[in-house]
This record gives structure tokens, C-alpha cells and sequence, in this order.
């Protein structure tokens, strides 16, 4: 195998309430993805 560096720096929060830590970590003019599967996000979000 050639010799190789990935940097790959991304946390992952996961649970309940976690949309709300966002504020505390992502500035104004930062992207961010949002992944979710099998409508669990939008049943959680109420």
C-alpha cells in the first residue's frame, strides 16, 4: 500500500437535543450537513 495521510476532522453528535449544540459550535458563516434516515428527524424535531 502506498503510504498515505487522511485528515478528516468532523465530530458527530448524537441523541436527543443535539440540533441545539450547534449555536454553541458552528459560527454564523459556517456550512454544516445535516444527515437523517427513515423520518426520525422530523418525529424527534416536536
Amino acid at each position: 500500500m502506498i503510504p498515505f495521510l487522511q485528515h478528516n476532522p468532523t465530530k458527530l453528535w448524537f441523541g436527543k437535543n443535539q440540533i441545539e449544540q450547534l449555536a454553541n459550535e458552528v459560527q454564523a458563516y459556517h456550512r454544516i450537513l445535516i444527515v437523517y434516515g427513515g423520518g426520525s428527524i422530523k418525529k424527534n424535531a416536536r
